[in-house]
């Protein structure tokens, strides 16, 4: 049995995340279903680095899956890219050691998101979010509402905790930037830590922008949230289609096999 590493780039808008759900459509569904079908033969144990969320993008999505195949990785990547669905493309394949997991020795995640400032071109449409209140956003106390994150916080306020579940809330925020891009009419939030929650990043934009744009709430109303966690919060949700997994950055570099 092989260990292989991919880097996987798609569209999400047409999937129920990247985590395989039973009776819908996810990325890693489809990957599995597409390599079985091109290789008759089933990929042991895919797991991503990151499970996006419905909707959500990635450019640079790092996955570890093992099988037996005595096929050039050149010929393996060509074969499966061609059967699978144009929102899906495998930028690269490489053997790696046993030991690797992608999970593992994370350094730093990037992620995008994008605000339309106005209704977007239909061909850009999918890869970002044009909220409806948008006009009405105070963007230098978006952009001040946004570096309270930074730093080491419990980040309890900002997720999904099913019932039942125990989960560390507790993430480190290393950095988060507002750039626009005129040629879109947008603006992207750049955001890189080690590791997020589930919705924890929609979550974030979603209440600086609900902050930003009420006169009746100020930036304390958000660090107070921050300071005091509960998952019971009636803040928006900033929509999935405005998220993108950009980067994914491990602390050494792995011994790849040649």
């Amino acid at each position: 049995m092989q260990n292989f590493k991919i880097i996987v780039a798609y569209d999400g808008t047409d999937f129920s995340g990247w985590q395989i759900q039973p009776n819908t459509v996810t990325v890693s569904s489809t990957l599995q279903k597409t390599f079985k079908k091109v290789f008759a033969k089933p990929i042991i144990s895919l797991i991503g680095a990151s499970r996006t969320d419905s909707g959500v993008h990635a450019l640079h999505q790092v996955a570890r899956f093992k099988a037996k195949l005595n096929i050039p990785l050149e010929k393996i990547l060509k074969a499966w890219n061609a059967q699978l669905p144009k929102n899906i493309l495998i930028r690269s394949l490489q053997k790696v050691n046993i030991d690797f997991h992608p999970c593992a020795n994370v350094h730093q995640k990037t992620y995008y998101y994008h605000l339309f400032l106005k209704k977007p071109l239909p061909f850009i449409a999918r890869y970002g979010w044009f909220y409806d209140m948008i006009k009405l956003v105070n963007w230098q106390k978006f952009e001040k509402s946004l570096q309270l994150y930074i730093g080491k916080h419990d980040f309890a306020s900002f997720c999904k905790i099913d019932p039942g579940e125990k989960k560390d809330t507790v993430r480190i925020i290393n950095s988060i930037k507002i750039r626009k891009i005129k040629r879109f009419e947008t603006f992207q939030v750049i955001i890189k830590g080690k590791s997020f929650l589930r919705f924890q990043i929609r979550r974030m934009i979603g209440y600086a922008l609900d902050v930003a744009r009420r006169k009746d709430l100020k930036i304390d109303y958000l660090k107070e949230i921050l300071d005091n966690p509960n998952p019971k919060q009636k803040l928006l949700k900033a929509e999935g289609c405005g998220l993108v997994l950009r980067k994914i950055i491990y602390k050494n570099e792995f011994n790849f096999k040649k």
